[in-house]
């Protein structure tokens, strides 16, 4: 029951608008499992309670769950609720935690790596990338090669890991306090600029909706000098969301 219920709630979770009876009907489900698998049902209740947008309720949870002795953590699950928060320390945190305890797991890996980045610790992830071939050096990991090339711009000091990270979390904010979920991100090397990158954030809304949020952001970005020297517009996150045939433009 707890693999369906988690299968579940990430359906939910990747729907254009959250259904809030299936919503209702999974932390029913969540609850009712407390006492024959305590450790998914609070994970499971993590989720909903990020899907509500509460962050304390899905610290609490997430919490709960992590604190039980014969608890294994599920990566994927436990960063991924405060990733749809915009809470993206926590998220690496969660992640590492679980990379931790579960070393030689891919998932947990993958899930560490993706954080990582997102928080914009680029030596961390490509520390990570290095141990992921040495691990599977027959599955693939897309993000080796512009991990490799942040780090590599950091080091050139085309911008400051901290800068990137602050200009990522002014972003993740402004996600969050409109509501508005990630289903995912990629990142852009500039052809015309090389040494500059885009951080695209895959949307679940509207092209305007991210059209506002990218204005939202550019008015943060002009109203700080701080933001302005470092990325500057070296490092420069953008929303990008979906059209009327529910793809990404």
């Amino acid at each position: 029951m707890a693999r369906t219920l988690s299968e579940r709630l990430a359906r939910i979770s990747t729907a254009e608008v959250v259904d809030e009876y299936a919503l209702r009907q999974a932390e029913a489900d969540a609850e009712g499992l407390i006492r024959t698998d305590a450790a998914q049902a609070h994970a499971a209740l993590a989720m909903v309670a990020a899907l509500r947008w509460d962050v304390e309720a899905t610290r609490r949870q997430h919490e709960a769950a992590i604190a039980l002795q014969d608890s294994r953590p599920n990566s994927s699950d436990y960063a991924n609720v405060f990733t749809i928060l915009g809470e993206i320390d926590d998220a690496y945190r969660a992640a590492c935690d679980a990379l931790a305890k579960m070393p030689d797991d891919p998932t947990a890996m993958r899930c560490a790596i993706e954080a990582a980045v997102q928080d914009a610790r680029f030596h961390d992830a490509n520390t990570l990338c290095e141990r992921w071939v040495k691990q599977s050096p027959q599955e693939q990991m897309p993000l080796r090669q512009s991990v490799g090339e942040l780090a590599e711009a950091v080091e050139r000091g085309a911008f400051t890991e901290a800068g990137a990270r602050d200009v990522l979390r002014t972003a993740s904010a402004l996600r969050r306090d409109a509501r508005i979920r990630c289903s995912g991100f990629s990142i852009q090397p500039s052809v015309e600029d090389p040494g500059t990158f885009g951080f695209h954030y895959d949307v679940i809304a509207s092209t305007e909706e991210a059209s506002d949020l990218n204005c939202a952001l550019a008015e943060r970005w002009a109203d700080s000098p701080a933001l302005q020297a470092d990325p500057g517009l070296a490092f420069v996150p953008m929303f990008i969301g979906r059209n009327g045939n529910g793809r990404h433009a």
